[in-house]
């Protein structure tokens, strides 16, 4: 019985030495920095190419419709131009206007969208349903309130997650 449990403990070290050194090599190779130098991170969604959209006020000035996609990593903008391609995108709205946001689902998981406030709380009911069927559409028409701090998939909230910017309204400071 001395032999065999000698073999199991070398082979148990044997084993344990071999993870020790991938897990080690595994943390060495995390630097998410690209050959630029760039330390900007690297989005989670395969489909999203940015982490940080245009947040210039001008560039949200005429916009009246934002497009999502839905997936579980993150919320990936479709339009306006601001968001093409960024996971997550900062929202840059004026106080009082209207706007339509669309999202569709990419991954067949449930997903909705839902503005909260700073304390984790819908604002004014603004929240869609809900759906996870791959290609399906939602749209939440709303008004942008300083209340508005982010929109999130409350199935997903820390992944789907993106922060709101709400503007005073320009007609009011004229």
């Amino acid at each position: 019985m001395a032999p065999y449990s000698a073999d199991r403990r070398t082979l148990l070290s044997g084993v344990a030495g071999t993870l020790t050194t991938v897990s080690i090599a595994g943390c060495l190779g995390t630097d998410s920095s690209d050959d630029n130098g760039d330390d900007e991170p690297d989005p989670v969604v395969d489909e999203a190419e940015f982490v940080e959209g245009d947040t210039d006020p001008d560039a949200w000035r005429d916009v009246e419709e934002i497009r999502f996609d839905g997936h579980v990593g993150g919320w990936v903008g479709v339009e306006p131009a601001a968001v093409d391609r960024v996971e997550n995108p900062k929202l840059v709205l004026e106080a009082g206007r209207e706007y339509e946001l669309t999202w569709e689902n990419m991954d067949g998981v449930h997903h909705n969208i839902a503005f909260w406030d700073d304390d984790r709380e819908v604002v004014n009911g603004y929240s869609t349903d809900g759906n996870e069927i791959v290609g399906e559409r939602e749209t939440l028409a709303f008004e942008a309130t300083p209340e508005m701090a982010t929109y999130r998939c409350e199935y997903q909230p820390e992944g789907q997650v993106g922060d709101v910017v709400v503007l005073e309204d320009a007609d009011a400071t004229s």
